[in-house]
């Protein structure tokens, strides 16, 4: 199903439960205000009755002298029972009961066709509801009123007690429902079609402005080539919702044309790094080729360039199996404070200038590959024995700090700046030119180290320090 389709019919179903909710709440509240309409009516119209009959059994046959609007008709009951019928709202008169009694006279008057006495004697006092009205005249009225089922019909009568008489006077309440859903029933010819056609406009409109931002973003998505990531989408005109998206995309594109570039500048430095001792070896054998004479072939620096070029590209390969999180590691114990000593002396032997201070606590032994920790203290004491004032001494430092064995690798150097000592770590950046001063290298040795560490679950990071200072900190995790 299409986004717009599902979208549409949401809001379809939506407008229609609403509609369904306001109707059956209004319904409820229809039945529940006509009820007590009716209550009132009833408790009304059985004072009057009462009145009526009372009056008539005091005059005889002209209690209609009362009741002007009467005036006219032939018979004072026949007048009542329709007027009754019309202010009940019933159909006919077989939806009303009546039964009039006075102390004096008995039975005034009674409903043809049912037994109201029998009916009255039915019912239980104990669900009556006391219901106060006042009459025409102001005067406050109490009835009884009562629920109670005859011949399978809901009725709803009163009671009215006076010191001479009583009354009773019922209606069959689904006279009234019958005429209200008949009403509703009408209504509902004429709103339901409206309100469809409401709910499909509407439900077309709320489709339209979900789907216009999705529809703007798919067009500017659509200009990002795989040659140009820089087209950014823009956010001024988006809801806030979809400026959190198109934020989100708009970095996963900066991410994006990063590693883009960043793969694009590290092709084509390995391409240059593995250029010049390819060309170097090429040169040496095209001469040799030349002069026909194998002898002057200078196998040394043949020797030195093939090594160059294996550790490029064990660099190079290390360095790919790190992107891709798949450096394999050989586990196993190693004692960092050796290998640190081992590394130092190393060190003190290639340089007599060389000013070494040494810190580094006893048996410091962590969990990891020998060869790549190796590699690792190899390429940081590398650099600093290649860009460090040697005069000025190198301190290192190792020791346990909680779970973690710190090493401290602290030396002077030439000044050198933030920005400079932020891209230390990139690959192939061998630093500015003042820095290199004639230096070989291939600029990966700081990166592969950092990569090292980190799968090792560790880290090496620049500390922050004067610029004349240059301070790396490397971290790894003690054996558990």
């Amino acid at each position: 199903m299409k986004f717009r389709t599902r979208i549409f019919s949401i809001s379809i179903l939506t407008v229609s439960a609403v509609l369904a909710v306001i109707v059956s709440l209004s319904w409820s509240r229809i039945m529940k205000v006509e009820l007590e309409q009716l209550d009132a009516r009833l408790c009304m119209e059985e004072k009057r009755i009462m009145d009526f009959y009372l009056r008539k059994e005091r005059r005889g046959n002209n209690p209609l002298s009362t009741f002007p609007m009467a005036s006219n008709a032939d018979n004072a009951d026949d007048w009542l029972i329709n007027d009754l019928t019309q202010k009940l709202r019933i159909n006919s008169a077989s939806q009303l009961m009546l039964f009039v009694e006075s102390n004096e006279s008995g039975v005034l008057t009674q409903s043809d066709g049912v037994d109201v006495q029998a009916v009255i004697s039915t019912l239980n006092s104990e669900s009556e509801e006391q219901f106060t009205s006042a009459d025409r005249n102001g005067a406050t009225v109490l009835c009884h009123l009562v629920f109670f089922e005859h011949n399978k019909s809901q009725w709803r009568a009163s009671f009215y007690h006076t010191a001479q008489a009583q009354s009773f006077i019922a209606v069959d309440v689904s006279a009234t429902t019958n005429q209200l859903k008949s009403t509703l029933r009408e209504a509902l010819i004429v709103v339901i079609p409206f309100s469809l056609l409401l709910c499909v406009l509407g439900a077309w409109f709320i489709t339209s402005n979900t789907i216009r931002p999705i529809n703007r973003l798919q067009k500017s998505m659509n200009m990002v080539t795989k040659k140009d990531l820089s087209h950014r989408l823009p956010e001024h005109k988006a809801d806030q919702e979809f400026k959190i998206l198109i934020a989100a995309y708009n970095t996963m594109l900066e991410r994006l044309e990063d590693s883009f570039q960043q793969i694009s500048r590290f092709t084509a430095d390995a391409a240059h790094e593995l250029k010049t001792p390819l060309t170097v070896l090429r040169g040496k054998l095209e001469q040799a080729v030349i002069n026909e004479n194998v002898e002057q072939l200078d196998l040394n620096a043949i020797l030195d360039e093939v090594g160059h070029l294996s550790a490029i590209t064990r660099k190079l390969l290390l360095l790919s199996q790190a992107d891709a999180g798949s450096m394999a590691l050989h586990l196993e114990a190693i004692n960092i404070t050796d290998l640190l000593d081992e590394l130092t002396a190393d060190m003190e032997l290639l340089s007599d200038e060389l000013v070494l201070h040494c810190a580094i606590e006893q048996a410091l032994i962590i969990q990891g590959d020998a060869v790549l920790l190796r590699q690792l203290l190899n390429n940081v004491l590398v650099n600093v024995m290649r860009y460090s004032l040697h005069e000025k001494g190198v301190t290192i430092q190792a020791k346990q700090n909680g779970g973690q064995i710190d090493v401290l690798i602290s030396n002077f150097c030439l000044p050198m700046s933030d920005a400079v000592r932020v891209k230390l770590f990139e690959r192939f950046y061998r630093g500015e030119p003042e820095h290199m001063q004639g230096l070989s290298g291939s600029g990966l040795g700081l990166s592969l180290a950092r990569e090292i560490a980190r799968a090792h679950d560790g880290d090496l990071i620049i500390e922050a320090s004067d610029q004349e200072l240059f301070t790396l900190r490397l971290s790894l995790p003690i054996a558990k």
